[in-house]
């Protein structure tokens, strides 16, 4: 069965679990076989909640980092994954809610699609030249090869044309540091040679869509590594959940820092707001991270 037609099975036939609550729900009015029915019907409540619900709500997580050398507020989003579970409609909402946050720039750290199928990219992308602030992004692995075709150059003409800024292989100057993008690890599109290259006094905030990409970085180059990809686990069931995370290097989500040949890197990873395999998200929503960076 062709892949793309299974997760639509998923995404419609989820749907039959309404009727099946409300069958357990009469049940419960019998006494026989009362507690199996109550664990039964719990047990739907929560596949609800994590079908339906959670993916559907936007949590802002505000955090504030010291020592960057950067004085910003930026904006971090990841994971879209527009496509076949989520839409423009989400991404507007999105957009919407960034609009009422005070900040400098939104950075977007790859992953914008999920097998999008024959959708024109650049009318599903459309809410984001509705933002308010400077957007710079780079892409990810779900926009660059398998699953699905490669439609890097699609994308990126989609997002120029919403004046969303891709800055992979190149840096630009922000208000006393500079931003430096890298391209994806899995396709073989994150050196970051460009970086020593072309030193600057100013403190450099990398942008990358997988966090691992750090283990190349010369912290001298990077002050900080802004991430995605690992969607926190997306389903965060405890200890379980970290099985499910692709990274070679234990980045789960939030603050953390990789020791590589070259020293201490400090990396900052958002779980994102879009979801992949299964259409479902559990005590793990999706998220725009405001980060305050501070000196």
């Amino acid at each position: 069965m062709d892949k793309l037609l299974i997760k639509q099975c998923l995404v419609y036939g989820s749907w039959l679990v309404w009727p099946f609550i409300a069958w357990l729900a009469w049940r419960l009015r019998e006494r026989r076989g009362r507690w199996c029915v109550v664990l039964l019907l719990s047990g739907c409540l929560l596949f609800a909640w994590a079908r339906f619900v959670e993916p559907q709500r936007i949590r802002v997580q505000e955090t504030v980092l010291t020592g960057t050398g950067a004085q910003a507020r930026l904006v971090l989003i990841s994971d879209i994954h527009l496509g076949v579970y989520k839409d423009s409609a989400y991404l507007d909402r999105l957009v919407k809610r960034i609009n009422k946050l005070r900040a400098d720039a939104v950075v977007i750290a790859g992953d914008l699609t999920y097998e999008p199928g024959e959708q024109s990219l650049e009318r599903m992308f459309a809410p984001l030249a509705d933002l308010n602030i400077p957007v710079y992004a780079v892409l990810g692995n779900h926009d660059q090869q398998a699953p699905g075709p490669d439609i890097d150059v699609e994308l990126r003409a989609a997002l120029a044309a919403h004046q969303v800024d891709v800055i992979e292989g190149r840096s630009v100057a922000l208000g006393g540091f500079r931003l430096a993008g890298l391209g994806d690890r899995w396709a073989n599109k994150d050196d970051a040679g460009f970086l020593s290259s072309m030193p600057s006094p100013a403190p450099t905030i990398v942008l990358t869509h997988n966090p691992d990409s750090a283990i190349d970085l010369d912290p001298s180059f990077a002050t900080l590594v802004l991430a995605g990809h690992t969607h926190g686990g997306q389903i965060r069931i405890p200890w379980l959940y970290r099985h499910a995370i692709p990274s070679q290097y234990g980045f789960d989500k939030g603050e953390q820092f990789l020791v590589t040949p070259r020293g201490r890197v400090r990396v900052y990873t958002t779980v994102g707001t879009g979801e992949v395999g299964l259409p479902m998200r559990l005590f793990n929503p999706p998220t725009i991270d405001v980060l305050d960076l501070r000196p």
